[in-house]
């Protein structure tokens, strides 16, 4: 009952961010501390997005269980670049 509770909260319209772009920004999210969701409302205009997952800890759920890594291939949302160690 208490996480559908802070799910209703953190959903409302008041407590949203809104973000009016200005040319050369970057916005960055956190997925491990944000909840976010991209609304689309941008009209005609392209929506550019580029996922960053960083090397670290496994994440681990309010409930203990750690975080599952999803494997695939995500070619097709944009180019993979590599990295070297």
């Amino acid at each position: 009952d208490l996480l559908r509770i802070l799910q209703s909260y953190v959903t409302r319209p008041e407590n949203i961010l809104r973000w009016t772009w200005a040319p050369h920004q970057l916005l960055i999210f956190d997925n491990r501390i944000t909840q976010h969701y991209g609304v689309d409302n941008y009209d005609d205009h392209p929506r550019r997005l580029n996922r960053v997952t960083i090397a670290g800890d496994v994440p681990v759920g309010v409930d203990g269980r750690h975080s599952e890594q999803l494997v695939g291939d995500a070619s097709h949302y944009s180019s993979v670049l590599v990295v070297a160690a």
